[in-house]
């Protein structure tokens, strides 16, 4: 069974973080802890894409990385799939119709900058071994709360006397957007990174990190500072 691991990243900066994927993060390129954890994974039939816009994304990492580069293909998205209209559905669905000889797509992102490789391991590892059962794989993280979308409550009933339930019971499950994995038929069928029949692989609050913001970005800073010093 052939996979494809697919990393997203945009040569062009980010609006809210400037520079996000290239600036550095406690010692380290962003890009680069993400990409240190796959390559922890030793698998033969896993190739690994750095997907962008531009080429020259692709050889700063491949200069990073140096022996390491041979490990790491490059496929290069059409410039309108770096803009803020296309989402991971299109990069995932466009990267697929170019490497269409694999059995499964998987979808990293270098914002979750602390997801460590024996989660993404164990996590691919769980949905390879239940592909009858499930055409695809998101981690999720369990949180808690009463939850608002679209001027709607989601999870309770604010207008029953008996529709609000503890704080503690009214547990969702939220994407973490950090990992997915699809079957090449699914995917086909779909076109997006999620199936009709997916694994909600749950991980906990560490593993759930996404940088989006620049809060997020010095949170996250603070957050490996102080698991270094631990170190």
């Amino acid at each position: 069974m052939k996979i494809a691991i697919q990393i997203p990243i945009k040569s062009r900066t980010s609006t809210r973080v400037p520079n996000k994927n290239f600036r550095d993060l406690n010692g380290k390129p962003f890009f680069s802890w993400i990409i240190d954890e796959i390559l922890k994974i030793d698998r033969h039939n896993i190739d690994i894409y750095i997907d962008s816009e531009d080429e020259s994304a692709f050889k700063i990492i491949q200069k990073h990385y140096a022996e390491k580069s041979a490990k790491l293909k490059f496929h290069q998205r059409h410039e309108w799939l770096a803009s803020d209209n296309a989402n991971g559905n299109h990069l995932l669905s466009n990267f697929a119709a170019h490497h269409a000889d694999y059995d499964v797509y998987t979808q990293a992102f270098v914002t979750a900058v602390t997801l460590k490789s024996i989660v993404i391991k164990e996590a691919l590892d769980a949905f390879l071994a239940n592909l009858d059962q499930y055409d695809s794989m998101t981690l999720v993280h369990p949180e808690n709360g009463w939850v608002w979308y679209n001027g709607q409550a989601i999870n309770y009933q604010p207008n029953l006397p008996n529709g609000l339930p503890r704080s503690q019971d009214a547990q969702y499950l939220k994407e973490t957007t950090g990992l997915y994995c699809i079957t090449r038929d699914a995917l086909f069928k779909t076109s997006c990174r999620v199936g009709e029949k997916p694994l909600l692989y749950e991980v906990d609050s560490f593993s759930a990190v996404d940088i989006d913001t620049m809060e997020d970005f010095r949170n996250a800073e603070n957050l490996l500072k102080e698991l270094s010093k631990r170190d």
